[in-house]
């Protein structure tokens, strides 16, 4: 096993046909084969996030944590009830909440305002309310505004967490990764993790979080996640094309939001075929005409996808990278188009590779 620890994120969406009780059965095999901790994600019309972690937290005994709590979907309070409660199943495991925006389909559902302030508000008044203190929220004007709160009533949990919770920055823009080097316990870098190994953004981005960590905390103790996505099948041709609609929109959203274009050429893909994937996506194609404009550097841009053994040569040298650049944990998500499967060879072939 390697020296970091192994998390595995269950992409909700990704898995809506998966019953929960069956979720849970995944989550132990993965236990039983070294896994560390388990994450889930945040997403409007899926699986209550909280609520599938309570079931996890009654079948297993690691870790478990948000990859990542939308901050826009659960105002601090509740999130605090929501988060305070779920320690006391976890019998003194830790507990970890990512704070973030959200993917970029977030806005078309709910305003997005300022999400620095909200990010920083968030995680301050989140932590002072699981600390036990009183919370007023005229002291945090974006919340306040946001989610009309009383500006003279004062919050106060009545009970307090029974296990360690830690919050973890899933901002990895400049301004969010400064706030959450200041202000959280530790960082989860995204799922564009290969794609900024690739254009070599990650040791300037992680800078940025390291430098704004206070002066009487040890930055080499804070934790910090790699998010990997990845799909594995016996199948290599079906793990690929089963990523394909994912990769292409994860690319696109680079293109659109100021990659330039030799970074796009660094992360192994032609920009004349991102051009042709953008204007098709901007005239309507979906479906089989979206993926056929997908090409294979689009898919190795984003994703480890391929049979195990080939999934497994790759992440020996991500791995290796990853370490040294102080991550502490790769956390590995999408997993794969037969989850069963996937999960089976993530733990039995590719992780004891690394």
């Amino acid at each position: 096993m390697p020296s970091m620890e192994i998390g595995v994120q269950f992409h909700l969406p990704t898995y809506a046909h998966v019953p929960l009780p069956h979720l849970v059965e995944l989550a132990k095999e993965g236990e039983s084969k070294g896994v560390a901790q388990l994450w889930v994600t945040d997403n409007l019309r899926s699986r209550q996030s909280y609520v599938t972690l309570a079931a996890m937290a009654c079948n297993l005994n690691i870790k478990l944590g948000t990859a990542v709590t939308v901050q826009y979907f659960r105002n601090p309070v509740d999130l605090a009830d929501s988060v305070a409660t779920l320690s006391e199943l976890l019998e003194g495991r830790e507990l970890s909440i990512g704070l973030g925006r959200g993917n970029p389909r977030t806005p078309r559902l709910i305003r997005t305002p300022r999400p620095v302030s909200i990010l920083r508000e968030t995680a301050l008044s989140l932590r002072r309310l699981l600390d036990g203190d009183g919370v007023c929220f005229a002291d945090y004007p974006a919340l306040l505004d946001y989610y009309h709160f009383n500006p003279e009533a004062t919050f106060q949990l009545n009970f307090g967490p029974s296990s360690p919770v830690k919050i973890f920055c899933g901002s990895n823009g400049p301004r969010g990764l400064e706030v959450g080097g200041r202000d959280m316990d530790g960082l989860i870098f995204g799922g564009h993790y290969l794609a900024a190994l690739r254009t070599g953004r990650v040791p300037e981005l992680l800078d940025i979080f390291n430098s704004a960590v206070p002066a009487d905390r040890d930055t080499a103790q804070v934790p910090r996640v790699a998010e990997i996505k990845i799909s594995v099948s016996r199948n290599a041709d079906r793990a690929r094309e089963w990523v394909k609609e994912s990769a292409g929109h994860r690319v696109l959203n680079m293109y659109r939001q100021g990659y330039t274009h030799e970074d796009i050429e660094r992360m192994g893909v032609a920009i004349d075929d991102v051009a042709r994937l953008n204007e098709a996506e901007m005239n309507g194609a979906t479906g089989t005409k979206f993926d056929a404009l997908v090409t294979d550097g689009m898919v190795d841009a984003i994703f480890i996808a391929g049979a195990p053994g080939d999934c497994a040569e790759r992440m020996v040298e991500i791995s290796q990278i990853a370490q040294d650049q102080g991550f502490t944990q790769l956390m590995f998500s999408e997993l794969g188009p037969d989850v069963d499967e996937a999960v089976s060879l993530l733990c039995d072939d590719v992780i004891p590779a690394l």
